[in-house]
């Protein structure tokens, strides 16, 4: 069977590795896309198609299209004259209309692309592959499951953002009756049973793993489409869309439908537990594991040092990296995308024209991150949390030197963190490690005050809050003089392995109640970044020692878990509205430092910068006016 993809359409791994001084994308879109008569009349033709088919996956690589990196609580900006045109981060401002939505994933505008055209192309290609001459049957085979998998997909990411939403499994004629393509919303259950049903119906047909990297990267495979459906299965299952009886799931059709099934079910997690075992199993049948570092050179790093970027090349490094599921070929981290979340000048080199780094992470996330212990820091009984905001002197010991700068005064809420602390974000008076350094004794001091070398300066492009992003720039980066920023790129991960051991222990605690099982796969996660154990942590350090013994603390457990891993990765913006947990975490001041005082007695100082609102109806998005007006049988989202 044949599977030689041109590099410029689906291939990462020329690009995996390769360094770029400037922001280049791969071009995925056809050039004159042929008419619907001549794009199954040979292999190469119906193959552009198939690429057109991939194209309305999201740009998770994009700072303005990815609606997760800047619509939650993660990361803020500076002014809303200077990044208007950011419509993510107007969701988190609350800016959200039900006129015309932001980031609108329905009509494919306002900062998205368009999901049912998505779907369209999907449903043309599987009506017109098989009428290729020049392709074998199992060929065709594998890109009509390949497009399956694609168009269910689609629906699971309106089905997320929108809640119930109408089923096209197939196209509607053009010149049928107006009245034809006027179809209402499908149940919840409709909709996941649908979602799941498709993907499973060709699954045996797709490739196990992507072999030939130059050629396949990118391409849906077996791996994903059971770590995709373990994923899909956890949504259905969890409280947004399981038993949900609050407004938002209040909405009926026009004929009275009940869009929503109130009653909780277990089965749903039972589901969803064996889904996310079988794709790890997959995923370990195919040699898949956690990643761990290899240093770039001949110094010996730090213990320390090799845990933190265990988990930063986890995210920010493609390269022979199989803790990553499936790896988003069409999005590329370029140098301009990276150097939006570093802060500039952190060497005489590095000037803003290179590293903007406008793109801050906000206090409220910081705060998240665990103790040096493994607990949360109002948890942890050595941790001195009603100080945290007091200003210390950073020791010169080994176990603060390499993290922090020594004999700095900072504040006390960035000394004994977890090393994920340390691993994912950069603030002022803390170190930058990076292999253009040479070594992690020899890491890049950052000073973020007001008249530090990498404070405000420049008028629009600088960070907001006191803290930026390590996991978005790849440690392999150099600037050299004259502003030479130049980039190792890597490949947006949509799934990695950790994501599902996380998932899987969630899903057991939800049937089972705390198991060792569960206990051992969230473990595996924190012995990769030096954590131990997580009864043993919570029982010598927490103050609450029986927490992970019951469902409701070791579900607690398990959400601190996730936003720890993926911290600044644009999952959590997804998991708190699956949690239904949005309401609670979104109705909080974003906070930073005062990133306008030079005195780190005024610098330290948790600064309101904006006070916003969540509200049950933004779990989900409204549909616009004009889609409302094409078509009356498509009820409004409730609330809006």
């Amino acid at each position: 069977m044949k599977n030689n993809f041109k590099i410029s359409i689906f291939g990462l791994g020329m690009l995996l590795g390769m360094t770029a001084s400037c922001n280049k994308f791969l071009d995925v879109v056809p050039d004159n896309a042929p008419v619907l008569d001549q794009a199954f009349a040979m292999r190469t033709m119906a193959e552009r198609y198939l690429v057109t088919c991939y194209n309305s996956l999201p740009l998770n690589s994009s700072v303005t299209a990815n609606t997760g990196i800047l619509a939650g609580d993660e990361f803020w900006l500076s002014s809303q004259s200077t990044y208007n045109s950011y419509n993510n981060w107007k969701i988190a401002l609350g800016n959200q209309n039900s006129d015309n939505p932001l980031m609108n994933a329905w009509d494919g505008n306002n900062g998205s692309t368009g999901l049912w055209i998505g779907i369209t192309n999907c449903n043309t290609f599987l009506d017109n592959i098989q009428k290729v001459p020049d392709m074998t049957d199992a060929e065709k085979l594998q890109w009509a499951a390949e497009v399956k998998f694609l168009k269910a997909y689609y629906h699971f990411l309106l089905l997320r953002q929108y809640g119930p939403v109408p089923i096209m499994d197939k196209n509607i004629p053009i010149y049928d009756p107006p009245g034809n393509s006027q179809i209402p919303r499908s149940s919840v259950d409709e909709c996941f049973d649908y979602i799941i049903s498709t993907i499973d119906s060709d699954m045996e047909y797709l490739m196990d793993d992507v072999t030939a990297v130059n050629q396949e990267t990118g391409r849906i495979t077996k791996l994903v489409a059971k770590a995709m459906k373990a994923e899909i299965l956890m949504y259905a299952a969890s409280p947004l869309f399981n038993g949900n009886t609050g407004i938002e799931a209040s909405v009926r059709n026009n004929d009275g439908k009940e869009l929503f099934n109130k009653t909780y079910s277990i089965e749903k997690w039972q589901k969803a537990s064996a889904a996310c075992k079988e794709a790890i199993d997959f995923a370990h049948g195919l040699g898949k594991h956690l990643h761990t570092w290899n240093a770039v050179g001949s110094f010996t790093p730090q213990t320390s040092t090799k845990y933190q970027m265990n988990t930063r090349e986890a995210f920010s490094e493609s390269s022979n990296n199989q803790e990553i599921l499936w790896l988003d070929s069409r999005s590329i981290a370029s140098a301009s995308y990276q150097g939006a979340f570093m802060v500039p000048r952190f060497t005489a080199n590095a000037t803003s024209s290179s590293l903007s780094g406008y793109m801050s992470v906000t206090l409220n996330l910081v705060e998240k991150f665990y103790s040096k212990n493994g607990v949360p820091i109002d948890e942890d009984i050595s941790y001195p949390y009603n100080s945290r905001f007091d200003l210390v002197t950073v020791p010169s010991t080994d176990g603060y030197r390499f993290n922090l700068v020594a004999g700095k005064t900072t504040s006390r809420l960035q000394l004994d963190r977890e090393n994920r602390f340390y691993a994912s974000l950069v603030f002022d008076a803390g170190r930058l490690f990076v292999n253009q350094a040479g070594s992690d004794a020899n890491a890049y001091n950052i000073d973020l005050k007001y008249a530090g070398a990498s404070g405000k300066v420049d008028p629009t492009n600088y960070n907001w809050t006191g803290f930026a992003s390590k996991k978005h720039y790849n440690y392999q980066n150099t600037v050299a003089a004259s502003n030479v920023f130049t980039a190792r790129l890597f490949g947006y991960p949509v799934m990695r392995l950790a994501n599902l051991y996380l998932y899987y222990a969630e899903a057991l605690n939800e049937v089972n109640g705390p198991t060792q099982e569960a206990y051992s796969y969230i473990d595996l996660i924190r012995e990769r970044t030096g954590l131990g154990g997580v009864v043993d942590s919570w029982l010598n350090y927490s103050v609450n020692p029986s927490k992970p013994t019951t469902k409701e603390g070791f579900r607690e457990i398990i959400k601190s878990e996730r936003t720890s891993e993926f911290a600044l990765e644009g999952i959590r913006f997804w998991d708190l509205r699956r949690w239904k947990d949005a309401v609670k975490e979104l109705n909080t001041p974003i906070l930073g430092w005062d990133i306008n005082q030079s005195a780190e007695s005024s610098f330290y100082r948790p600064t309101v910068l904006y006070t916003r609102s969540f509200m049950d109806r933004d779990y989900f998005w409204p549909i616009s006016l004009n889609e409302r007006r094409r078509n009356p049988n498509l009820v409004q989202s409730a609330g809006w």
